[in-house]
């Protein structure tokens, strides 16, 4: 009998706003991402762990790690989620 599982990490952009970064001070998209790691077994995604939610401008890359309420509150205000 064979059994295939596995953990593979999964990134999701829950929201994208046009802020000012922290640390390039350039007004430019910032991405707000959802990362986490999701078990498979027999290809079948069973339930994602290890959720952590960041804020990543595309000017500079600089990432800023986010609550999970901050994160929600950002796709709500963006109307993306």
């Amino acid at each position: 009998m064979f059994f295939f599982a596995g953990v593979f990490p999964r990134e999701r952009q829950i929201a994208a706003a046009t802020l000012r970064c922290e640390h390039c001070h350039e007004v430019a998209q910032q991405r707000f991402l959802e990362a986490g790691s999701r078990l498979w077994v027999f290809f079948i995604p069973l339930f994602t762990f290890g959720r952590t939610y960041v804020m990543v401008c595309t000017n500079c890359g600089w990432a800023t790690e986010l609550s999970r309420d901050a994160a929600m509150r950002a796709a709500a205000v963006t109307g993306a989620h």
